[in-house]
């Protein structure tokens, strides 16, 4: 029982980081994946062993590949721009490793990329 309370809390983290610290509404948003694609992604970062800070952000950079994709090039500006800021806090604080940033800035790079835009 203790293991799901923790994993509980992690769901909470990570949702609340999503709506607050990237303003991306995990409810009622059209774009984004419904309740059990979200939950599955929530699994992957837990799965993977990510930080509540960085099970949002690789839950933030999948959103945003989706919203280049789609064309939505305004709404993905304004959320790489809140991704920097936090990634500029987390990073140097240990919240998230340089190691995952690699791998999502690739992810980025390569969204933009296929949108034409790098």
């Amino acid at each position: 029982m203790f293991g799901f309370r923790n994993r509980k809390k992690y769901n909470g983290s990570v949702d609340i980081k999503l709506n607050n610290e990237y303003q991306i509404p995990t409810s009622d948003n059209p774009g984004f994946p419904g309740t059990l694609a979200y939950l599955e992604l929530i699994d992957k970062a837990w799965d993977g062993k990510m930080s509540e800070d960085e099970g949002a952000l690789y839950i933030a950079t999948l959103y945003y590949c989706g919203l280049r994709k789609h064309g939505l090039h305004s709404e993905a500006d304004a959320l790489y721009s809140r991704i920097q800021s936090i990634v500029s806090f987390g990073l140097p604080n240990g919240l998230i490793s340089h190691e995952r940033w690699d791998k999502f800035s690739g992810a980025i790079e390569r969204a933009n990329h296929e949108a034409g835009e790098g």
